[in-house]
């Protein structure tokens, strides 16, 4: 049985998170304050903490998030005009700072404290040493290889052997993690199959296949990677390119049909595509990445083609549930073949489905989180760890 009928929509619990209302649980096991990169438009956080707040009210987890960053920020991201931009961003960050500061001076107490990254970007991590003082369980959690970033290596890595426990997206970040925490916990990123499930009508109309990208602005770049192959697919009318972004890609000789990003519909604009597609280049960066991208398009039953890189040699079975592709002669071969051959392209998608909603669900996952977040209260490890790390994974198959 999922969850006791999984008690709520995630939809309509961040609802109730956005409107104040009182709390999904009737008896309270543990209480958990969780400080945020974003709100629940920021996709890190989204996956990484909102859409898992029913699963934690059900089992007795009370969890107050705090966001950093709420949509202005983005917004003003989206300024053009440099000098424009860069101030509104100073100001919004030093008001949201002071936000911050105002959060951890009021916050209620808590048997454990989750810290998404860091509590100030760029920040000596004074303030973190003051919460692991003041807290006995304090966790980091970081879902991309923040590490690798300016003025961040060091203090990822003195974060890691303060707190008392981690949170991971991935095997690779956790192999990070381990040098530096006693307790290492992998939660992949997931997504949640009863929002992201395919169309019931059908999808495909004999004409050109809708080939989409989505993700944010910053690795549009990745689709350099396969433009030609693309573009040629697109010359010959047999695809066309969808890209749901906050930003319009400029590709040149490419017709784009660009969807702007919006939370309603992230879902709508996936379920009438036939192939979804996720070129990385192989570096350590996107060796860190959690695959978003890919479990959304399996579970809305696409065909894939991936770059064999970090995760993504994981969730997609090569030739089961999807394709990977390492060169721009393999990306031209695999398109082509999903292009030609529907049978191939719905019986990957089949599996692909299946593939997520064994391994990579919500469903699966909100349950061992919570499990996650209502041990760590009892057990004999607190902050301040600094010996030799001793590994803790959660599996799941």
């Amino acid at each position: 049985m999922q969850q006791a009928g999984r008690i709520v929509s995630v939809r309509t619990a961040i609802r109730s998170i956005v409107t104040d209302q009182p709390p999904l649980y009737t008896q309270v096991r543990a209480t958990l304050a969780y400080y945020s990169k974003t709100s629940l438009v920021g996709p890190s956080s989204r996956y990484r903490i909102y859409q898992f707040l029913p699963f934690l009210d059900a089992a007795g987890v009370s969890c107050r998030v705090y966001p950093l960053f709420g949509p202005a920020y983005f917004r003003i991201l989206e300024i053009r005009f440099v000098p424009i931009r860069f101030v509104a961003k100073l100001g919004y960050v030093a008001t949201r700072f002071l936000k911050r500061v105002w959060d951890l001076l009021t916050m209620p107490a808590a048997d454990v404290v989750t810290i998404e990254g860091q509590l100030f970007p760029y920040v000596p991590a004074v303030v973190e040493r003051l919460i692991v003082r003041a807290f006995s369980k304090v966790v980091v959690e970081f879902d991309d290889a923040i590490y690798l970033t300016p003025f961040h290596r060091t203090k990822i890595s003195i974060l890691l052997r303060s707190v008392s426990a981690s949170v991971v997206g991935n095997e690779i970040l956790a192999r990070y993690a381990r040098q530096y925490s006693s307790r290492v916990t992998v939660i992949p990123t997931v997504v949640d199959t009863q929002r992201f499930a395919p169309s019931e009508a059908e999808s495909e109309t004999g004409k050109a296949l809708t080939v989409v990208w989505v993700g944010l602005a910053y690795n549009l770049e990745c689709l350099n990677m396969v433009a030609p192959v693309l573009r040629e697919l697109a010359e010959q009318g047999v695809i066309r390119l969808r890209v749901i972004c906050s930003h319009r890609p400029m590709l040149d000789g490419l017709d784009i049909e660009f969807r702007p990003w919006s939370l309603e519909g992230e879902v709508e604009d996936l379920r009438d595509c036939q192939i979804g597609i996720m070129p990385l280049p192989d570096t350590e960066w996107a060796r860190g990445k959690c695959g978003l991208k890919l479990l959304q398009y399996m579970a809305c039953g696409m065909a894939t083609v991936a770059s064999p890189v970090g995760v993504n040699v994981e969730i997609v079975r090569d030739g089961e549930t999807g394709f990977l592709a390492s060169s721009p002669d393999a990306w031209r071969e695999k398109l082509i073949r999903l292009c030609l051959d529907r049978e191939l392209r719905v019986r990957f998608g089949l599996a692909g489905r299946r593939r997520v909603e064994e391994a990579y669900s919500l469903d699966l996952w909100g349950p061992r989180l919570a499990d996650h977040y209502l041990e760590l209260p009892n057990s004999s490890i607190v902050a301040g760890f600094t010996g030799e790390a001793a590994p803790r994974q959660v599996h799941g198959k």
